[in-house]
């Protein structure tokens, strides 16, 4: 049962804030607060409505990070899934899931990226989230799961600290990896929209949003740290 309510909290200096939290009033009560509107509608498509439908639920807590590419979304996914003694999946290991069993190699995914597979994908990522505690990760989990998921995340990072993780990733030069990262974005952002109706720019159904342009890995859990201990006090495993 999700539980956040209308305060948006502010963690960080201002004015520009690496973490928002929408929360409850007593998580951080020493931060800043700034009332926003709620009952905002995100159309998420008949398809992701198809996906929520009639489903058996079998987990207490399901996290969801969404992210571009080369944003820190599996890295911080790992973090809250020690955290919380959760697994841990992205839709990316569903993605390879599938095309073994559809007998795709290696260089005919890219190539394979059609409506029918990324659906298919996205039902496979929302069946598997349901049936045990976790954390998933992706372009677009928190939207494929919905009111599923008990804390919606969003991370991102600007394109010059995306590209320098990619280089260094994939072991290329940055002005490489600055047009596979703009590309990946466009490309991602123009099939969420044609199949979906998600404007993945659009950060409004969020809990718990991240900058982590200038944000360490460390300074990042750290912050993450606070929210987890907050609301999943259950499940929360101190160091």
């Amino acid at each position: 049962m999700r539980s956040f309510g209308a305060d948006r909290y502010w963690l960080g200096k201002e004015p520009r804030t690496p973490i928002s939290y929408f929360g409850k009033p007593s998580c951080h009560s020493c931060i800043k607060t700034n009332k926003i509107a709620t009952g905002n509608s995100v159309s998420m498509g008949s398809y992701i409505e198809d996906f929520q439908g009639d489903r058996e639920r079998n987990s207490d807590i399901i996290i969801t990070i969404d992210g571009m590419a080369a944003t820190g979304k599996g890295t911080l996914a790992e973090f809250i899934a020690d955290k919380l003694d959760l697994k841990h999946f992205s839709a990316s290991d569903v993605f390879y899931e599938v095309a073994e069993e559809r007998g795709l190699e290696d260089h005919e995914l890219s190539e394979e990226a059609e409506k029918e597979l990324d659906l298919e994908i996205d039902r496979r990522t929302v069946k598997r989230a349901l049936s045990q505690d976790c954390v998933v990760e992706g372009r677009i989990p928190s939207h494929a799961l919905g009111d599923y998921s008990d804390l919606r995340t969003k991370v991102t990072a600007g394109l010059e600290e995306r590209a320098g993780r990619l280089a260094k990733r994939e072991d290329i030069d940055r002005y490489e990896a600055s047009q596979v990262v703009k590309k990946r974005d466009r490309e991602d952002s123009r099939r969420y929209s044609d199949y979906y109706n998600i404007d993945t720019d659009n950060k409004e159904i969020y809990d718990l949003i991240i900058d982590n342009s200038e944000l360490g890995i460390e300074e990042q859990n750290q912050l993450v740290d606070k929210v987890l201990k907050q609301e999943f006090t259950e499940r929360y495993e101190e160091d």
